[in-house]
């Protein structure tokens, strides 16, 4: 064969040669840089809850695995302890006995340390040790008064009168430093013929007393507020005349008879 005739028999050959080579190119070129792109990991999480950036360390883990929802953010925060309920196993407290006394045919509880004095249809219930106490008409404590109860200057006791805790018709001595500094006499100045500044009812025992108070004041400038529980049926009045904390629980230990 003539070499120009191999030539145009060997030309398309080597055309096809050439396409074979470059189409065999292309396809190996594409191929590997998407797998390449593929192969780089998928970060998951990559915003923890602390809002801190990731380390490096996170940026080359392993690809998560596909899933078709979303993967919450894991927290960091450790969990909770519960915390341990403390039962209250003490017992309830009891409250301390006190002594019982009768007047007037009640009977009713006194603190430790206090007395009953009677004083024919009255009486007083008071500490044994006195001194320095303030003390009116007689008495440191919660005067009681029964039967023909006499009010205010002597009249006989109603509820909601004028000065009704004043029974005197003289002017009495101060609860407290009956002497000025000057030797003088501090009696009381005010509140002996005032109507009550407050009324209602209030229990004594298991029933309800009519109750009032009024408000008085000394020469010397000391001011105080007597207080009444009337029980008409039975006949009975306690008076608080300067007011003590143990007056609420003998007021309510009061016990009737029947």
């Amino acid at each position: 064969m003539k070499r120009s005739s191999m030539k145009k028999c060997l030309r398309p050959l080597l055309l096809a040669a050439a396409s074979l080579t470059v189409a065999v190119a292309a396809s190996a070129c594409g191929p590997a840089n998407e797998g390449a792109a593929s192969a780089k990991p998928a970060v998951t999480g990559a915003e923890p809850s602390t809002g801190s950036p990731l380390s490096p360390q996170a940026s080359t883990s392993s690809p998560a695995p596909a899933s078709s929802s979303p993967t919450p953010a894991r927290t960091t925060s450790a969990p909770t302890p519960k915390q341990a309920v403390v039962e209250n196993t003490a017992a309830p407290r009891t409250r301390a006995a006190w002594p019982r006394v009768t007047f007037a045919r009640l009977t009713f509880e006194i603190p430790p340390g206090w007395t009953l004095t009677k004083y024919g249809s009255d009486a007083c219930v008071q500490p044994a040790y006195r001194a320095g106490l303030a003390t009116t008409f007689g008495c440191a404590g919660i005067a009681i008064k029964s039967g023909s109860i006499a009010g205010n200057e002597l009249r006989l006791y109603e509820a909601r009168q004028p000065g009704g805790w004043y029974a005197a018709t003289d002017v009495q001595p101060c609860p407290v430093r009956p002497t000025l500094a000057d030797g003088s006499f501090n009696g009381i100045t005010s509140g002996t013929s005032s109507p009550p500044i407050e009324s209602g009812l209030r229990p004594v025992g298991s029933r309800k007393a009519a109750y009032d108070r009024w408000t008085a004041a000394c020469a010397s400038g000391y001011r105080f507020s007597p207080q009444a529980w009337h029980l008409p049926v039975s006949r009975v009045l306690f008076l608080d005349y300067t007011g003590h904390a143990e007056t609420a629980r003998v007021l309510e230990s009061v016990r009737f008879p029947g």
